[in-house]
């Protein structure tokens, strides 16, 4: 085991603290933008979901007039 001067042991200390500080800093930042692409993702995913939904019905309509328009025609 090591062992510092009081000093000396401070002062390193101090050090790491301020580095452990800077350190928390950035992932605290990180976590911040993180939670904005997740949000954007989900945003993403909703306006994608919605685009499917708003074809298939489209689809299943133009299925619809099409199976009419053959009733129709005989």
């Amino acid at each position: 085991m090591l062992s510092y001067p009081i000093d000396e042991a401070a002062t390193l200390l101090k050090g790491r603290l301020e580095a452990a500080r800077e350190s928390l800093g950035n992932c605290e930042e990180d976590m911040d933008f993180l939670r904005q692409q997740i949000t954007t993702l989900e945003v993403n995913t909703a306006r994608l979901y919605n685009y499917e939904v708003t074809l298939k019905r489209k689809e299943r309509e133009e299925a619809e007039r099409e199976e009419k328009g053959k009733k129709g025609g005989k």
